[in-house]
This record gives C-alpha cells, sequence and structure tokens, in this order.
C-alpha cells in the first residue's frame, strides 16, 4: 500500500499523543505498576539511561554534553517552545478548516458558533500563562498560611523553609524549579503554558482544556459532517435511502473519496488529528476532575500516594498532645528520643509524667508521623505529643482540604479567597 501525506500524519498524531499520554500520566500513583506507569519508567529513564552509555561509548560523552544544555533550557528554564508549537498546530488547523472547509458549512447557527470556539483556547491560554498562578512572596506568605491550614500528615508547620525563596512553606505550596519561586495551592508546571498551574489560574487552566476539547470534538462533528456529504454526492446522490446502513464499512469508497480532492483530504486529515487527540485531552480532564472530587492537586495525589504506601506497610502512626498517655509513663526527651513499641519502631514519650505536666501546647492537635525499617521517623514529634494508634487504612485519615463534595471543591477553584 502506497503510504500517503495522510497516513504520515495519522501516524505521527497517534505516536505524540501516545508519547504525551504516558510522560504525563505514567508517574501519577494510579498508574503505578500498569502497562503506562512501566511505559513511563522507559521512556523517561531507562531509554535515556541507555542512549548515554550508547552516547559515552561511541563519542566519549560529548554528544550528551553538547546538547545538554539545550535539553536543560528546553526542560529547566522558561521557554515557549511547547506553547509556540501548540499554537502552530492550533492556527494552521483552523486555517485549513476556514480554508476547505467553512464553505461547505452552510448552517447559520455553526457560523456563528464556530469563530466564537475556535477563540476560546487562545483566550485562555493567554490567561493561564500571563496570570500570577500564585507566586508566594514576603508580602503575601502570612496571608497564604492563613488560607491553607496544615494537615500535619503532608503538609505540617515544623517544614523548613524554602531554600531558594527563603520564606516560610505555606500548606499546598510547592518551590517550582522552572518559575523559580513557591506557588500557593500549587498543581504542576504546564509546559504547554509556559507557567505554573497553581491557586489563582487553576480555573483558566480548566478553561483553557475545556476549551481545547470543545474544539477537537465540534471540528471532528463538523469536518466528518463534510466528509460525509460529500460522500452521499459522489456516491449516492439519488438521496440517503440508497445509501447503506452502515456507511462506514464501505472503506474502499472512503478512501478513495480521501485521495480523490486536496481539499477532502485537508479536511479528512483535521478530523484524524481531532478524533486522535481528543481522547488524550478527555483523559486529562478527567484527571483533574477526580482530583477536585477528592480536593487534592496533582503534586497533593502523588504524596498521598507515598502516604497510601507508608499505610499499607503498617508504618504510620498517630500522634496527639501528651495528655492522653499514662501516668505511669516514664519521663523521656520529647525531641525524637524514645523507647522501642512493641513493633520495633522508636515510640517517642512526653517530656514529664502526667502528673507533672503542663497544660499541652498542642491541645486537639493529631499528628500523623511514619517510621522507617531503621527505626527513624521521617519528621520530628513536635514537642508534648506522644503515640498513640497505628493508622489502619488511608480511609481513616480525613483530608482536610476536602470541602466535602465536588461543587465546594470547585467553588474553592474558580473562587479563591485571595488572587
Amino acid at each position: 500500500m502506497k503510504f500517503t501525506a495522510l497516513h504520515y500524519v495519522v501516524a505521527f498524531i497517534v505516536i505524540f499523543s501516545t508519547i504525551v499520554f504516558i510522560v504525563l500520566f505514567g508517574r501519577l500513583p494510579t498508574f503505578k505498576g500498569t502497562i503506562v506507569g512501566k511505559a513511563h519508567i522507559l521512556l523517561w529513564h531507562k531509554i535515556p539511561a541507555k542512549l548515554v552509555a550508547v552516547d559515552k561509548a561511541i563519542t566519549g560523552g560529548r554528544f550528551v554534553d553538547s546538547t545538554s544544555s539545550c535539553g536543560n533550557y528546553l526542560i529547566n528554564e522558561k521557554n515557549w517552545a511547547v506553547t509556540t508549537f501548540y499554537v502552530t498546530i492550533l492556527t494552521v488547523a483552523l486555517i485549513f478548516f476556514f480554508k476547505d472547509a467553512w464553505r461547505y458549512i452552510t448552517n447559520p447557527i455553526h457560523r456563528l458558533l464556530i469563530p466564537l470556539l475556535a477563540f476560546q483556547p487562545y483566550f485562555y491560554l493567554y490567561l493561564s500563562a500571563f496570570t500570577d498562578p500564585g507566586f508566594i512572596t514576603q508580602s503575601n506568605v502570612s496571608r497564604m498560611l492563613d488560607i491553607f491550614p496544615y494537615d500535619d500528615i503532608i503538609f505540617y508547620p515544623d517544614m523548613p523553609p524554602c531554600r531558594t525563596c527563603h520564606t516560610p512553606k505555606p500548606a499546598r505550596s510547592k518551590h517550582c524549579s522552572v518559575c523559580k519561586h513557591c506557588i500557593a495551592r500549587m498543581d504542576h508546571h504546564c509546559a504547554w503554558i509556559n507557567n505554573c498551574v497553581g491557586y489563582n489560574n487553576y480555573r483558566f487552566f480548566l478553561g483553557f482544556i475545556v476549551s481545547n476539547l470543545i474544539v477537537l470534538t465540534y471540528g471532528s462533528y463538523l469536518t466528518s459532517s463534510v466528509l460525509y456529504k460529500e460522500y452521499m454526492r459522489q456516491y449516492f446522490p439519488e438521496g440517503y435511502d440508497s445509501a447503506p446502513k452502515y456507511f462506514w464499512a464501505d472503506y474502499r469508497k472512503w478512501i478513495i473519496l480521501i485521495h480523490s480532492q486536496n481539499w477532502t483530504a485537508a479536511v479528512s486529515s483535521l478530523f484524524m488529528i481531532a478524533t486522535l487527540v481528543c481522547p488524550l485531552v478527555i483523559a486529562f480532564l478527567a484527571q483533574h476532575i477526580i482530583f477536585i472530587h477528592q480536593g487534592v492537586t496533582t503534586n497533593e495525589s502523588e504524596k498521598w500516594g507515598e502516604v497510601e504506601w507508608v499505610v499499607k506497610n503498617g508504618m504510620l502512626y498517630v500522634y496527639e498532645n501528651g495528655n492522653h498517655n499514662a501516668e505511669n509513663e516514664a519521663p523521656e526527651a520529647a525531641s525524637g528520643s524514645g523507647s522501642e513499641s512493641e513493633s520495633g519502631y522508636a515510640r517517642p514519650r512526653s517530656a514529664a509524667p502526667t502528673s507533672d505536666k503542663p497544660k499541652p501546647e498542642n491541645s486537639g492537635r493529631r499528628v500523623y508521623i511514619h517510621a522507617y525499617v531503621d527505626e527513624e521517623m521521617n519528621r520530628a514529634v513536635p514537642h508534648g505529643m506522644v503515640q498513640t494508634e497505628k493508622v489502619p487504612d488511608l480511609d481513616s485519615i480525613c483530608n482536610i482540604y476536602d470541602k466535602g463534595g465536588f461543587f465546594k471543591n470547585v467553588g474553592e477553584v474558580f473562587f479563591p479567597k485571595y488572587s
């Protein structure tokens, strides 16, 4: 079979969409151990390591050294390469649509909607890219500390200040090595918008995804309608009654139709691109809808994945203020020292016997700390707090950032308290 430009376009879109899906979603806890997760490790770690080894053997590493600066710029520095690629693809696709398909669309409603919907991705891209995502500075850090309380499991008040920004780290924040800032309610850094997705622009980013999905689905529908009308005109001019019930089964006529004219080839290419990319955008949007429902960000979902692993291995414990302790407990320093529990992990004790204790400074506070196999804790035990129980399962932990339902969480996304 002779390969045409259309075949190459379709092959490129399929391969590109698959790679993008693996890169974006393969690192998530949901896909851990699955073929998507394994493919992510293969593409992101094993293949690059093999290429580095081959380069060292052939050129002594000179090729990697000469291209590392370019790769570092594309991956670790803010640049418009991916955004430019996206805008170019979208603009070229729209040019071909208006050039080859527009004249065959006669419905006035479609003619009104198409320009409005085609403009939306550009509009939301601009808002997402140029809105401050929530940069944390000395002037607003106290406000962010008030908005986002610590949950004492994935975010806790004794976290050290950011080593780069030198500001306290509010809960739900993370330092972005690309943007060189700590971001409030950090979700992730997105190369498509050349910006972080955070507290102030997450709503615009969702608009960017939804607008692209609308353009893709609507474009797929319109291009297929145009092609179907041309199919009927060429092969069944006497009317729809003479056409086969399952028109897509007559693939030979479709192949001839696609290659019969330049405009049909262009429109069919647009149809294939829109149809093949659409599932990728749907998956990305669905993932964010799930995160909103759960009251987490992309960054937090990875942290909760680590917590789930710790719980499954029986290494997560609850610590509460010291007045829950038995009166006969021996005094020990609370700065990390203590006796071993029955499970073999270090169990810090309170600073003084129960009868001599002052009122706990952490009254009402519950802290989750996990123990490593070497009997070390992943964080220092707050003063006056003692271990009370082992966490039996992930469901027994309350996510305080979940406002109590999808729509309440959506309200926080679209109507932030501070922007």
